[in-house]
């Protein structure tokens, strides 16, 4: 569930970009258009989309996909 409404968060963000089916391989850098700017704006966006907040730790720390998923299973 939590990877399925992620993926439509990257598609939101990343347009242009050829989100896989699995995305849980995804990490900072993937996209050519997925730059640091664009991946604070990711995490903003999951903000947002889960309602839940990141610490500015985590902000710093979250570089891929995989490591998304855990922080978003610890704060359901």
């Amino acid at each position: 569930m939590i990877e399925k409404k992620l993926k439509k968060t990257f598609k939101k963000l990343f347009p242009k970009d050829k989100i896989p089916g699995k995305i849980i391989s995804l990490k900072h850098g993937t996209f050519k258009s997925w730059d640091s700017l664009k991946h604070f704006n990711l995490l903003l966006q999951i903000e947002e989309d889960f309602n839940i907040k990141f610490s500015s730790r985590e902000m710093s720390r979250l570089k891929n996909v995989r490591e998304i998923v855990d922080v978003l299973k610890k704060k359901k």
